[in-house]
């Protein structure tokens, strides 16, 4: 399931150059991907994308800033326990069927796109961290846990 609200989110990854996340299933050997995208309403970070890729080498998190005229990027290798913790995680909070966040306004406020994709498999999140509630919530901390790295902002 796609999500409307998350288009302009994700021209935050198409303008790094970073691959649909239901495109990057389709390469040989990349079983699952994973992604956050942060957009910051105020510019006091550059907005982020973070790319989790599981294949047959393993699982690595590339996280890529948008800084203007500079390539800002971390690669992380993610250990598979960490790895099937997250899953875990998120299938107890049933994200493959959460809708996007009720009630997010569309300016005035982080937003964050998860996603997710495994062979045909598609499904994304549009949640405002600082007023994400319930499964929301859970989410967030779920993400903070088993995946810090993905939501370290730098300096603009």
């Amino acid at each position: 399931m796609e999500s409307r609200r998350a288009d302009p989110i994700r021209l935050i990854a198409l303008r790094l150059m970073q691959n649909e996340l239901r495109h990057l299933t389709h390469q040989p050997g990349i079983n699952e991907v994973f992604r956050v995208t942060i957009q910051y309403h105020d510019g006091r970070h550059p907005n982020q994308v973070a790319t989790l890729v599981r294949d047959h080498a393993g699982t690595t998190l590339k996280v890529i800033y948008d800084k203007p005229n500079k390539s800002v990027f971390f690669t992380y290798p993610i250990e598979a326990e960490r790895y099937q913790a997250l899953l875990t995680g998120l299938r107890r909070l049933k994200f493959d069927k959460l809708d996007d966040q009720p009630d997010v306004p569309y300016f005035g406020v982080d937003l964050w796109l998860v996603e997710r994709a495994s062979g045909s498999f598609y499904h994304d999140v549009v949640m405002a961290p600082d007023s994400a509630r319930g499964f929301y919530r859970e989410l967030v901390l779920a993400l903070r846990q088993h995946l810090k790295e993905a939501l370290r902002p730098i300096e603009s």
